[in-house]
């Protein structure tokens, strides 16, 4: 969970609670999985990095979740373009960081002791502001004019809590834009958070994105769709609707730390756009460090994702904006109505029923009273 806030003076620090990060994300779990969960979850911060650390403002995340049959590890990096690794290996696999080779971004610095089964990256690439003049939410991707790129290597990162259902086998972003100075050339600015994803699939085809269908629950009150970005099947996946990676989002951004309906706009997503250099476009990251020039034959794209709607005001009306997505492996968690939901529905499905019974039988005993009334009175 990330948050964006203003730099002072064109200087810009980058600070994060690293504990908060990991213990959150496990209460979240227990909390889905009632204490009962499917995978066990340690988490350490800056892990066996002894002394080097200690005079560093480095915050290395390391999440690892076993399970009976595999592990799913999670290692989020803060140094350079913020990044999160997935990898899914055997339960005795372990993750190996070499401290100082790390440090300097050198290939081969982050390794496992056995190859995984799959990997997959996603690096917080670029905060891109646009000067929507027309007012039509939009930004040209293909020709990026009257843009201004933000990197995100020079913001500060704090914690928020989570607030889309996600499993030990997806972990979540939470991007806030909280009183960005904008470009006082741009009138009518807006941001679109570029996201550059690596991992196991053709590299020649684009990540399948699937907008579809939800019910409504209480994690976002009144949103019923949901957009799915999955990476494409490759050979060795036997079946590539259970297996590889995705990202998963609700198309809408909140314009105010009240998150409810009121306080909401639209998202717009784009077709995922190839790289053309994908060493290159990894080497200011933590990705580079386990992939290096393997990544040239891998699966590497851009996926943007643009905050607004046409006459919602623009970035100016709150200097407030959000978005909330997961990573995660296998299959997407399933939407349900959740208990406080059903009950819900319930009183005010079984109230009404249960008020119209008793007045129905009220004047039925009424009716049968009045009917012996007067038979008896006819005696």
């Amino acid at each position: 969970m990330c948050q964006i806030t203003r730099s002072y003076r064109g200087v810009r620090t980058l600070e994060v609670e690293s504990g908060t990060l990991v213990s959150r994300s496990e209460q979240a779990v227990r909390k889905r999985e009632g204490d009962k969960g499917k995978k066990q979850l340690r988490s350490w911060v800056n892990p066996d990095c002894g002394t080097i650390c200690k005079d560093k403002n480095l915050t290395t995340v390391y999440l690892r979740a076993d399970g009976p049959n595999d592990t799913l590890h999670y290692l989020w990096d803060f140094d350079g373009n913020p990044s999160v690794l997935l990898a899914l290996t055997s339960p005795s696999a372990s993750l190996n960081i070499s401290w100082e080779h790390f440090l300097a971004k050198r290939k081969d610095s982050i390794v496992f002791t056995e190859e995984p089964v799959y990997t997959f990256g996603v690096i917080l690439n670029k905060i891109i502001e646009f000067n929507d003049i027309n007012d039509t939410a939009f930004i040209n991707i293909a020709n990026l004019v009257n843009t201004n790129t933000l990197y995100p290597m020079f913001f500060q990162w704090e914690q928020i809590m989570p607030y889309m259902l996600h499993t030990e086998n997806s972990t979540q972003v939470d991007i806030i834009l909280d009183n960005i100075e904008t470009n006082k050339s741009f009138n009518r600015s807006r941001f679109a958070i570029e996201l550059l994803v690596v991992g196991g699939g053709n590299p020649n085809i684009p990540m399948l994105v699937n907008p579809k269908k939800t019910v409504d629950d209480e994690h976002t009150p009144g949103i019923f769709e949901v957009i799915e970005a999955r990476t494409p099947p490759y050979k060795s996946m036997d079946n590539y609707r259970t297996e590889g990676a995705y990202l998963q989002w609700r198309p809408v951004s909140y314009t105010s730390v009240i998150r409810d309906v009121t306080n909401s706009t639209e998202t717009i997503q784009y077709p995922p756009l190839k790289v053309s250099n994908h060493t290159s476009a990894i080497r200011n990251s933590m990705l580079y460090c386990y992939y290096g020039d393997k990544v040239d034959d891998m699966l590497t794209q851009r996926i943007i994702v643009s905050l607004g709607t046409t006459g919602d005001g623009f970035y100016k009306r709150t200097h407030y904006s959000t978005w909330t997505f997961l990573i995660g492996y296998g299959t997407p968690p399933t939407e349900h109505f959740s208990y406080l939901v059903i009950m819900i529905i319930s009183i005010g499905l079984g109230l009404p029923l249960i008020i119209m019974l008793a007045i129905g039988s009220y004047f039925c005993i009424c009716k049968l009273s009045k009917r012996n009334s007067e038979a008896y009175l006819n005696q």
